[in-house]
Parts: structure tokens; sequence; C-alpha cells
């Protein structure tokens, strides 16, 4: 059994997948604007690594999102389940 933290970078993986499936944006655009690797992004986004704060905002911000709205979503989430 995983934790609230891991539950947590689960839910906010997941906001931010459906965010970028809501904006259409792809992974080489997130890329580029970013400047993460491919194998960051993809990680982030699948949820296979924790998620840092910067990168977290940048990937928000390069989706056209606030990233409190995407925190805040993902913390409803969690509560959810």
């Amino acid at each position: 059994m995983g934790t609230y933290g891991d539950a947590y970078n689960q839910a906010v993986a997941a906001e931010l997948r459906a965010e970028r499936g809501r904006k259409r944006v792809t992974i080489e655009f997130l890329v580029k604007t970013t400047g993460l690797s491919k194998s960051a992004v993809l990680n982030y986004l699948n949820g296979k690594r924790d998620i840092p704060t910067p990168a977290f905002v940048e990937i928000s911000l390069a989706l056209g999102a606030d990233p409190r709205v995407i925190f805040d979503r993902a913390e409803v989430a969690v509560e959810q389940d």
C-alpha cells in the first residue's frame, strides 16, 4: 500500500494528463517549452517518478493551466479515494 504522498503524486500526474488531453498538447511541445527531457516528462505524466515542484509548475504553465488549480484538483481526487 502506498503512502499519501504516493497517492498525491499519482493524482497530480493524472490531472496533468487530463489537462494535456483537454488542451491537445503534444509531448514534444512540453519538452520544447519546459526544457525537460522527453523521458522525464513521460515519467512525470505517467506517475513513474515523483514530480519536483519546479517541473510541476513548468508543465502546468506549458499546458496553460494554473498550477494551483491542478494541485487543488489532485487534492480533491486523493481525498475522495
